[in-house]
């Protein structure tokens, strides 16, 4: 019985030594903005960096391209990607976009908002390296902006994609 309860103990005392480097090796998918580079801080990395472009990029387009008809206050909201970092690099993201309407009865006062939202993906080969996407999404002398770099694997731009997302 000492015996089988020792092998018990054993085989459980085994289990979590194993268990431990797996668990400090932390999370295998993580957001892009978690993700912190070589020689960045946690709040300057190069995701950062961009999306604060693409921020001022889409609300500087948005009048002429995006902010049109029933639903005229859009905001983007923020890049989301998911970043496997087994291997760093990128399973999916998109480009989340929202907007709003309000009706006001003229009768009662009464405010209605009625609100949308749109996920716009982008579509990037499977398993892209992040350096290659951020990479590709810096500052181009020959670009308007970080919206209209070709995105890697489809010679498209993020701008473009967003004109097919949005309504």
């Amino acid at each position: 019985m000492a015996t089988a309860c020792f092998r018990v103990c054993l085989a459980l005392l085994l289990g979590l030594c194993l268990a431990a480097p797996l668990q400090a090796a932390g999370p295998r998918f993580i957001d892009l903005a978690a993700r912190v580079g070589p020689d960045e801080s946690a709040d300057d990395t190069a995701y950062h960096e961009l999306n604060r472009w693409l921020m001022l990029e889409f609300n500087d387009l948005c009048e002429d391209f995006f902010c049109e008809g029933a639903h005229d206050n859009y905001r983007p909201l923020r890049l989301a990607c998911v970043v496997d970092t087994r291997d760093d690099t990128l399973q999916q993201c998109r480009f989340p976009v929202a907007a709003s309407r309000d009706h006001i009865d003229p009768d009662s006062g009464a405010l209605r908002t009625e609100v949308l939202h749109w996920l716009c993906p982008l579509p990037l080969p499977r398993r892209l390296p992040v350096a290659s996407f951020l990479a590709a999404m810096e500052w181009q002398p020959d670009s308007s902006g970080h919206l209209f770099n070709p995105l890697p694997g489809s010679g498209r731009s993020m701008f473009e994609f967003l004109r097919d997302c949005l309504p």
